[in-house]
């Protein structure tokens, strides 16, 4: 497996339905757990995690989406954030789930909540 950051991205990560898609990938993947969503606090066992899972809406200012897809990707070693290519989730479901964190700043919890309400495709 190639560990290093995507040299080119794939179009369409400002679309809005990409990026719904990506919130809804982000609440059935387990990633609200350990880091919350807007208007969602995180699950208390996650208070437990050392290090701290990130605070995505610092991560969304700081790294570039090719960054964000890198981490989910690869995980980080030594701590709660796994190799979501390890248990078989695509690239581009990866790239939609980094596209939504990157707009999680923006994101609100009324928005989040019909994108990820039963029903919704």
């Amino acid at each position: 497996m190639r560990r290093e950051l995507p040299k080119t991205l794939p179009p369409g990560l400002d679309d809005a339905a990409v990026i719904e898609a990506g919130a809804r990938a982000f609440a059935t993947r387990g990633c609200v757990a350990c880091h919350g969503a807007p208007g969602v606090d995180w699950a208390k066992f996650s208070e437990g995690i050392r290090p701290d899972a990130a605070d995505l809406n610092e991560v969304a200012k700081t790294l570039s989406v090719a960054e964000i897809f890198w981490v989910i990707k690869n995980g980080i070693n030594m701590t709660g954030m796994p190799s979501f290519a390890r248990i078989n989730v695509d690239d581009d479901e990866i790239w939609k789930i980094a596209a939504f964190v990157k707009k999680i700043p923006s994101v609100s919890p009324v928005n989040y909540k019909a994108w990820t309400s039963v029903g919704n495709p």
